[in-house]
C-alpha cells in the first residue's frame, strides 16, 4: 500500500505546487492506533481490570446496623483474586472472596463487603417502578411500553406474551408475588418493610442489579432489577428520574445561536463566524496534526485524498471514490482568501454538538474506564457552496479511572442546564466542556498527536452511487488512516450462509447487548468485518438463511443488523441514511432536522411479521446520564456499554 500511495500521490500533489507535503504523508500503514481517551484519572491494579467486564450481578444486603449494608459483587467465573479495592463514593471499600469478614465461600468468585448506603433514598427510587411492574402483571393489555434493554421497548402485552413463551415460569412466580409485593408500597423503610413480609434480610438482597455477564436463562431470572426478589420492569419512558436530563442543553445540540456561534463557529461559504474557532472544522484538524511534522492542511489533504486511491482493509479491497472529490478540493481552494489551501476556510458546516453517556463503561475499575464520548459532527459543503450528502463526525474518547471521575464528567455536561442555550455564558461554558477532549494535549499518552480522538467516521453519496460509510483512527505516524467499521461485516455476508453461523456462535451474546463482532471469522484466516459499509437503497437491513434453528431468531437477527452502521442508519430504524441532517444537509439559520430514531418513532420489524419496536435514542441517553449522575458507585460496577457505537 505505501508504493501505491506513493506513486499515485505524487502526480496528484503537483497540481498544487504552493503545497509542501513531507514525507509523513506518503505513509500508509494497516496498523490502527488504540482507542484514544481524554485522560482524565490514574491507573488501577490489574486486579480490577481482570474483573471489569466478568460481573454477572451486584446485590446489597440490608442489615440491622442503621446506614450500613453487605455488597456482594458476582462474577461469571471464580478468578485468582482474593480482594479487590475499589472507590465507592467518596471512600475505598475492600471486596473480598477469601471467606473472611462479610464473604461467605472462598474463591467462589462472590466478592463481599460492607460499606454504608443510602437504602431509604435507593427504596423510595424504585417505589414507582414497583407499582407499574404490578400494574402491568395484572393487567398487560394496558398501553404502557416496557424497556427490555437499549433499544429494546415492546408494548406491555408484548413483553408478557414474550414472557409467557420463553420464561413461564419465571414469570408465573412473579405474578404469584405481585400482591404480596404490592404490600411493600405501604412502607418508606425498607427493613420495616422486610420484617413486616417475613422477608430474611440476611438471605434475601434488598437489592439486585444485572452486570454485563448477567445471562437470564441461566439464572432464571428476568434480566431487569429486583427488589426483595421481586422483579422491576422498566417502563418507557421511565419514572421522572431523580436527575433530570435536559437533551437540548446537555445531550445533542443543534440550536442555530450555537452553532453559527460568531467567535466560535465558522462556515467558509457564508463567511459567519471566525475563521479557525474552536467549533471549526479547521480547529479540529489544525489540533489533530499536532505532532505529526505537517501543516494542518497537508493533513486534511492527505485524509481527504484517501478516497482517491484504494485500500487494502482486513484483506478487503476498498475501491476508490473519487467523483465530485476535485470539485471538493477546488471548491476549498477557492474559498482559501490566498488561493493556497487553508484549513481554516474548509467547506464545513457545523450540524450538532453531542454527549454520548451510553458509551460510559468499567466504571469503577481504574484504567480503561470511560465517561463516554463527545462528538462534533459536520455537513460537507460542494464546490459550489451547496451543503453535500456528506457527513463527518469527529468523535472523542473520555478516560474516566474511577467512578467520581465520570461523575464529574457528565455534572459539567449536566451543569450547562443553568444558561439559556446559546447565550453568550451557555456558549462559552460548552467551549469549556468541549475543549477538554478536541484539543491537543487532552491524550499525553497518545502519541505524536497527544489527541483523545477515537475514530472519525463519515458517511457519503457525493463521491460516487450509494451510501458509503468508513471509519478513520489516528495511527502510528499520527495520520488518519481508514480502518474496519465497528460491528458492521462485509457486506457480501448479508443473507450469506457465514452470517447464519456467526449469529448461532454468538446469539447469548448479541441477545445480551454485550457482543462485538471480530475481524476475523469463523477461522483466524476469514475476513469478517468491513473495511466500509456500503448502503444501496434506505430499507438496508441485516440477515441470513436457516434462521430458525436460533433460540430467538426474530430478536437475534434485529439486534444485531440494528448494532451495524447501515442497519442503524437505514431499514433497522426506517431512516433515510442519515441521523443529524437532511441526509447530512442543514441550510443556514436552521438547526439540523434529527431522525425518527432519535426523536421517538414506532417501526416494524424486517423480517418479523407484525413486531413492532419504539425507538427514541435521546430518551435513552438521557435515561444513561441521568443514572451515572443519580446512582451510587457500586450499582455503577454494573454499568453496561451500550453495543450501539455508532
Amino acid at each position: 500500500m505505501a508504493q501505491v500511495g506513493s506513486t499515485t500521490l505524487s502526480p496528484l500533489l503537483r497540481e498544487w505546487p504552493g503545497l509542501f507535503l513531507s514525507s509523513l504523508l506518503l505513509l500508509a500503514t494497516a496498523v490502527a492506533a488504540p482507542t484514544q481517551e481524554t485522560n482524565i484519572g490514574s491507573p488501577s491494579d490489574t486486579s480490577a481490570a481482570t474483573l471489569a467486564n466478568n460481573v454477572a450481578e451486584l446485590r446489597i444486603f440490608l442489615t440491622e446496623d442503621s446506614g450500613m449494608v453487605r455488597g456482594e459483587m458476582a462474577t461469571a467465573r471464580p478468578s485468582n483474586v482474593a480482594e479487590l479495592s475499589l472507590a465507592i463514593g467518596e471512600g475505598t471499600v475492600t471486596f473480598r472472596d477469601d471467606g473472611a469478614g462479610p464473604d461467605r465461600v472462598k474463591g467462589d468468585g462472590v466478592f463481599s463487603a460492607r460499606f454504608k448506603f443510602d437504602t431509604t433514598a435507593e427504596f423510595e427510587a424504585l417505589r414507582a417502578g414497583l407499582r407499574a411492574t404490578i400494574d402491568v402483571l395484572r393487567d398487560p393489555d394496558q398501553d404502557i411500553l416496557i424497556r427490555r434493554g437499549p433499544r429494546d421497548i415492546v408494548t406491555a402485552a408484548d413483553a408478557i406474551r414474550d414472557a409467557e413463551l420463553k420464561t413461564p415460569e419465571i414469570l408465573k412466580k412473579a405474578r404469584l408475588e405481585a400482591e404480596r409485593a404490592a404490600r411493600l408500597l405501604d412502607f418508606k423503610d425498607p427493613l420495616r418493610a422486610a420484617k413486616a413480609l417475613d422477608i430474611n434480610v440476611a438471605t434475601t438482597p434488598f437489592q439486585r442489579l444485572p452486570g454485563s455477564r448477567f445471562d437470564p436463562l441461566e439464572r432464571k431470572q428476568f434480566k431487569v432489577e429486583y427488589l426483595f426478589d421481586f422483579p422491576i420492569f422498566t417502563t418507557f419512558p421511565p419514572p421522572a428520574p431523580r436527575v433530570a436530563i435536559d437533551r437540548d442543553r446537555s445531550l445533542l445540540i443543534t440550536a442555530k445561536d450555537v452553532v453559527e456561534d460568531d467567535e466560535l463557529s465558522f462556515d467558509a461559504c457564508t463567511g459567519t463566524g471566525s475563521p479557525g474557532g474552536p467549533w471549526s472544522f479547521g480547529h479540529l484538524m489544525r489540533e489533530l496534526a499536532h505532532g505529526t511534522g505537517l501543516t494542518p492542511e497537508e493533513f486534511t489533504l492527505h485524509w481527504l485524498l484517501s478516497w482517491r486511491l484504494p485500500h487494502e482493509v482486513n484483506g478487503w479491497i476498498v475501491p476508490a471514490r473519487h467523483q465530485q472529490l476535485q470539485h471538493f478540493i477546488d471548491g476549498w481552494r477557492g474559498l482559501s482568501p490566498s488561493g493556497l489551501l487553508d484549513v481554516d476556510y474548509f467547506p464545513a458546516r457545523l450540524l450538532a454538538i453531542v454527549n454520548r453517556p451510553d458509551l460510559a463503561g468499567r466504571i469503577g475499575f481504574g484504567a480503561g474506564g470511560s465517561a463516554g464520548e463527545g462528538r462534533l459532527v459536520f455537513g460537507l459543503m460542494t464546490g459550489s457552496c451547496t451543503p453535500a450528502s456528506f457527513t463527518v463526525i469527529f468523535e472523542y474518547g473520555i478516560a474516566a479511572n474511577s467512578c467520581i471521575e465520570v461523575k464529574a464528567w457528565q455534572q459539567r455536561w449536566k451543569d450547562l442546564d443553568q444558561f439559556d442555550v446559546g447565550t453568550d455564558d451557555y456558549n462559552e461554558a460548552l467551549e469549556s466542556v468541549t475543549r477538554a477532549f478536541t484539543d491537543h494535549g487532552s491524550n499525553p499518552g497518545q502519541r505524536p498527536n497527544t489527541s483523545s480522538l477515537s475514530q472519525m467516521r463519515t458517511n457519503e453519496n457525493q463521491l460516487a452511487s450509494g451510501w458509503d460509510m468508513r471509519e478513520f483512527r489516528l495511527e502510528d505516524t499520527g495520520l488518519l488512516d481508514l480502518v474496519p467499521v465497528k460491528q458492521t461485516p462485509h457486506n457480501d455476508f448479508n443473507g450469506h450462509e457465514t452470517l447464519r453461523d456467526y449469529l448461532g456462535t454468538n446469539e447469548v451474546d448479541i441477545l445480551n447487548d454485550r457482543h462485538i463482532v471480530r475481524e476475523r471469522f469463523p477461522d483466524d484466516l476469514d475476513p469478517f468485518l468491513g473495511a466500509v459499509s456500503n448502503t444501496l437503497f434506505p430499507i438496508y437491513f441485516w440477515s441470513a438463511p436457516d434462521l430458525n434453528s436460533l433460540i430467538d431468531p426474530v430478536e437475534t437477527r434485529r439486534k444485531f443488523s440494528l448494532a451495524t452502521c447501515n442497519g442503524c442508519h437505514a431499514g433497522e430504524t426506517g431512516t433515510r441514511f442519515t441521523h443529524i441532517g437532511n441526509e447530512g444537509r442543514r441550510e443556514m439559520g436552521q438547526p439540523a432536522e434529527l431522525s425518527g430514531f432519535l426523536r421517538g418513532e414506532t417501526v416494524t420489524v424486517p423480517m418479523s411479521g407484525s413486531a413492532m419496536r419504539r425507538y427514541e435514542d435521546l430518551k435513552e441517553r438521557e435515561t444513561a446520564m441521568s443514572e451515572l449522575l443519580e446512582r451510587s458507585c457500586f450499582w455503577l460496577l454494573a454499568f453496561q456499554r451500550s453495543p450501539f457505537v455508532h
